[in-house]
């Protein structure tokens, strides 16, 4: 083992392994429209199909559920067998989901695009962010920012595509989008499979990589590697998960109804859908920000930092739209997102940093799928019945104090890092 882990990256992969940050960074952004377009693409689901949005909120909450908790099981195979199996699997189950789209049939809705492509979603999202763990522990969160931005920023070109049905024949447009899209995300993730083909052997690390440089911003205490049980002993590692639901349940609201949040305060259409598309933009910018920050300062001070601020734009969007400002409510929405967005850079970096990369795909896996999966029931289903008998206001407040809550809670993570277990 000691021989393997002095390979060089393209010894083991037979290419640079910033190919396989390609992979993965392409992977993501072929799953992006599941979630980020939803908002956009349910609109004109209840207008040209006559399905229901409350039915429809029920399919984003199963699919993005699905989507979280099967990233533990994926983790925990990747972590024993690699990637390269189950991203073959999640390139069939992703383009289905997509194909179902076309029918407009409830039922293929439920359970081809929700279920079906939830969880081949699922799997390329454990799969793509633990390459950042894997491969590059010199450059960890801004590599995993950077992958995660991908699950934002591929839905812009559906969004903007969506856009104009209006003005053309609206069905037949929709239609030729989603097999477009099913077609591409089947061969790209195929593509990404070939390129994230295998894991570096344990105690591989790159020539770049500087330990002491990370222990000087307290964010890798230890060379030990943690195991499954011994990281979920932690109380650290609660924290996070805890955190990580409080900020997921915020902004999940925003991404999954950001059209219909804009057309309660009586904005044009057009407002609302800015905010919808600059959620999305904003989202990977967010995380691509947050890693960049994150090596430079520290992962748990941006954590705390961009928690926060969530929490701040969230309740801002509700003062802007109470008093009619566009300019304001489309900006504070769309930085609400930026800082929401750092949870998908943070966490994965956090789980690595404190624990280390062997085990990271299971432990990420646990930790996403407790908390993004919970965040998603809140954000979707929770969300909307609150909506109903609390109002629209009085929900989006709530939703901005889960972020000032959130950093408040991660402030004892600036000096308790998890230490390795004694052993008898």
């Amino acid at each position: 083992m000691g021989g393997e882990s002095k390979l060089t990256d393209k010894q083991i992969l037979g290419f640079s392994r910033w190919l396989a940050f390609v992979g993965a960074f392409l992977a993501m952004f072929m799953i992006s429209p599941y979630e980020y377009a939803f908002s956009a693409f349910s609109h004109d689901v209840t207008q040209f199909f006559h399905i229901s949005a409350v039915f429809l909120g029920t399919v984003f909450t199963v699919n993005v559920f699905l989507e979280s908790v099967f990233g533990w099981p994926a983790g925990f195979v990747r972590d024993r067998y690699g990637p390269w199996l189950l991203q073959l699997i999640a390139a069939f189950l992703v383009g289905i989901g997509y194909f179902a789209a076309i029918f407009g049939s409830p039922a293929l809705l439920m359970w081809v695009y929700a279920v079906i492509g939830g969880i081949g979603a699922g799997i390329v999202y454990n799969n793509s962010v633990t390459v950042a763990n894997k491969w590059f522990p010199d450059h960890r969160a801004t590599v995993a920012g950077t992958i995660s931005a991908g699950f934002s920023w591929g839905s812009i070109p559906i969004i903007l595509l969506i856009g104009i049905l209006p003005r053309t024949q609206p069905i037949a447009v929709f239609k030729s989008i989603m097999l477009g899209l099913a077609i591409t995300s089947f061969v790209i993730i195929l593509i990404s499979a070939f390129l994230m083909r295998r894991d570096p052997p344990k105690g591989w690390k790159p020539s770049t990589y500087n330990p002491q440089s990370s222990r000087s911003k307290l964010i890798r205490a230890t060379d030990y590697q943690f195991t499954f049980s011994e990281t979920v002993r932690t109380w650290q590692f609660w924290i996070l998960v805890i955190t990580f639901l409080l900020v997921a349940s915020e902004g999940l609201t925003i991404v999954s109804k950001a059209v219909q949040y804009g057309l309660y305060f009586h904005f044009a259409l057009i407002i609302a859908v800015a905010a919808s598309l600059g959620s999305s933009i904003m989202a990977g910018l967010g995380k691509f920000i947050t890693g960049v920050v994150s090596d430079a300062i520290g992962v748990i001070k941006t954590l705390i930092l961009f928690y926060a601020l969530s929490g701040i734009f969230t309740l801002l969007s509700v003062l802007f739209g109470t008093i009619h400002n566009e300019i304001g409510f489309v900006t504070s929405v769309a930085l609400a997102i930026l800082t929401w967005a750092s949870i998908y850079t943070v966490n994965p970096a956090s789980i690595g940093y404190f624990y280390g990369e062997v085990a990271s795909g299971n432990n990420y896996g646990l930790l996403y799928a407790i908390a993004k999966g919970s965040g998603a029931i809140y954000g979707g289903v929770l969300t909307a019945i609150m909506i109903t008998s609390l109002g629209w206001i009085n929900t989006m407040v709530i939703s901005g104090l889960f972020g000032i809550i959130a950093a408040l809670l991660a402030i004892p993570l600036l000096w308790k890092i998890p230490r390795p277990p004694r052993k008898a």
